[in-house]
């Protein structure tokens, strides 16, 4: 992947975006939002189906389509956009990322597969209250093959038909029904992303093979990049939005957008938008080459899009005026989206000491 999207790129882009608007609008969101689920089953199934984004990253010995994060990311933005709920972040990248890093080739012959066709959802269990990614350590207590502990903010714990959870032995497998697992579901400022609390009490797992700690940085490489796709375009998004509104919006006899307090926001966002789509796009061709720069290239992207999605998120809600506060105007779900997106997964500080630590500072 390069700064020009390939032809098949682009054509899978376009796939993806026909997709979201025919299947999955804001109105078929704001749907998903107000039922108890965190996502349609319907729409990933057939994004999983039809278009195959579930297995993009997988390889074909295990089901999948055997291309590359790059041609994931290129989905991804157009699903991030449209801030549409799906659980491909915790299957696509977090579960199915895990298990390629490991050597367990038992697990990715029984879960790939299932992950690509959509037919199971998967994620990874790393967090444990104000830790964030716990990569360095768990207190998570394994004796005899048994888990006993608690890991919070789960992406799509709740419907996950099976979790890896990381400790300071490795990391384990448990299966959704295992005794003594108990997922609660959290009620999250994003609207549009389901996240649980994960509580283990002598829970049977099953050891994976392979270093964890490797696949652990390895996959959140990669979580870095997906994750900063993905609000590169909600970004992007938001300008869209708040662009069209200011030519519209009148103020004496003017449309609002002939301002200076609107028109320099607006070109702010722009830059920052412009600045992380290439980071995204750096970051994507060092993960694809196997670079030795990719795990910084990857933090240094996510460090750009989630600050810049944050302010964007809120320049669009104030430049909308009263309306850009209310619930029926979407601004405040893109709102939700950033600030929840900003702390995920390892908020700021977290990929500031990572880019520090990429750099050998």
């Amino acid at each position: 992947m390069t700064l020009i999207d390939t032809d098949d790129q682009r054509d899978l882009a376009s796939s993806v975006a026909r997709f979201v608007a025919g299947q999955a609008p804001m109105s078929a969101v704001r749907e998903t939002i107000r039922s108890e689920a965190s996502f349609d089953p319907a729409v990933w199934r057939r994004l999983s189906q039809e278009i195959g984004v579930a297995g993009l990253a997988i390889p074909e010995e295990y089901g999948g389509a055997g291309a590359s994060w790059s041609d994931l990311v290129v989905a991804v933005r157009a699903l991030g956009a449209g801030l549409v709920p799906t659980p491909l972040l915790a299957t696509s990248v977090l579960a199915a990322g895990t298990l390629l890093a490991l050597d367990d080739k038992d697990a990715r012959r029984e879960w790939l597969p299932r992950f690509a066709e959509g037919t199971a959802i998967g994620t990874l269990a790393v967090s444990e209250g104000s830790r964030g990614w716990a990569s360095g350590g768990s207190s998570v207590s394994v004796a005899d093959g048994a888990l006993t502990g608690t890991k919070t903010g789960v992406l799509n714990a709740a419907e996950a038909d099976v979790l890896l959870v990381s400790t300071a032995d490795g990391i384990f497998l448990v299966e959704k029904d295992a005794p003594g697992l108990t997922v609660t579901p959290v009620e999250g400022l994003d609207l549009t992303q389901g996240v649980a609390t994960v509580a283990l009490e002598n829970t049977p797992g099953r050891l994976l093979a392979g270093d964890a700690a490797a696949a652990l940085d390895t996959v959140l490489d990669v979580a870095n990049l997906v994750l900063a796709a993905e609000q590169a375009a909600a970004t992007k998004a938001c300008l869209d939005m708040t662009t069209e509104y200011a030519k519209i919006r009148y103020s004496f006899g003017q449309p609002i957008g002939i301002y200076q307090g609107v028109k320099h926001p607006l070109a702010n966002i722009y830059t920052d938008w412009a600045l992380t789509d290439a980071a995204v796009r750096r970051a994507s061709e060092s993960l694809a080459e196997g670079a030795a720069t990719a795990s910084l290239d990857a933090a240094a992207a996510r460090h750009l899009a989630s600050s810049g999605y944050v302010e964007a998120a809120k320049q669009t809600m104030l430049l909308h005026g009263g309306i850009g506060f209310t619930w029926e105007h979407d601004a405040h779900l893109y709102y939700r989206n950033a600030i929840t997106g900003n702390v995920l997964l390892g908020g700021p500080a977290f990929q500031q000491d990572r880019i520090a630590e990429k750099l050998g500072i």
